[in-house]
């Protein structure tokens, strides 16, 4: 990590702007997030607007992960898990909503602000060993629960059987006294960013595989150029 203390003021006004930027940018971003689901309609509109706020999630992330290696000499930020990695946002302020890495899902938790990360706040993975010469079709981050293949047209595996249940919403005795019954759950998929800035839903099929896979999870013009990449999720290093 660079010593802040002796950059030159250029250095250090540059850094402030685009922290300045970034902080802006995720906060229009959170406001987007609200809208649509404040505001959205019941049925396959929720579901829509629920794929929409997981998308601009994963987008700030990856955007603060870009952010992070401008500062660093083009090295994204590198640990053990993806909780590791994201705990390097939190510490040096490219993120200061540490809520952004939770989506509802089965063990999983919301962070508490001025608290360390743990697994169980995360349920995003990310690609380990980027820097800003890595491949455009590289995921840099993306939903936990899937097992992802770096090879051309290389797919994204489900974990959990049949697969993540993302955004289920727990029904509980009183909700079903009341006859307050949980809204649909959202359709299965992975939301994923890749190097190239490019942000997408990737929804399983209608009849999922044998083996709980997205196909062509990365793009067959995917060229590693001889360079391993692993996958961190948020208790360490997924084995390839």
């Amino acid at each position: 990590m660079r010593n802040h203390q002796t950059e030159p003021p250029n250095s250090l006004s540059k850094r402030t702007w685009r922290r300045t930027v970034l902080q802006l940018g995720l906060l229009i971003g959170s406001l987007v997030i609200l809208s649509r689901l404040v505001f959205a309609p019941v049925g396959p509109g929720l579901q829509k607007s629920k794929e929409n706020a997981w998308m601009q999630q994963t987008r700030n992330l990856a955007l603060s992960m870009f952010q992070y290696s401008l500062d660093h000499d083009g090295n994204y930020p590198d640990g053990k898990s993806s909780t590791e990695v994201f705990q390097k946002l939190l510490d040096e302020k490219y993120i200061t909503y540490p809520g952004i890495f939770y989506i509802p899902l089965s063990g999983k938790t919301k962070a508490i602000q001025g608290q360390h990360l743990k697994p169980e706040n995360v349920c995003f993975d990310v690609t380990c060993c980027v820097s800003s010469s890595s491949p455009d079709g590289l995921p840099i981050v993306f939903m936990t629960g899937y097992k992802v293949v770096y090879v051309p047209g290389g797919s994204a595996i489900s974990l959990m059987k049949p697969f993540p249940r993302f955004g289920g919403e727990s029904h509980t005795w009183l909700q079903w006294w009341r006859e307050e019954y949980p809204k649909p759950e959202p359709k299965p998929g992975i939301a994923v960013c890749y190097k190239s800035n490019t942000v997408k839903f990737i929804p399983l099929a209608e009849v999922p595989n044998s083996d709980g896979s997205i196909p062509n999870f990365i793009p067959s013009t995917f060229d590693p150029a001889g360079k391993v990449y692993g996958q961190l999720t948020p208790d360490g290093l997924l084995s390839p």
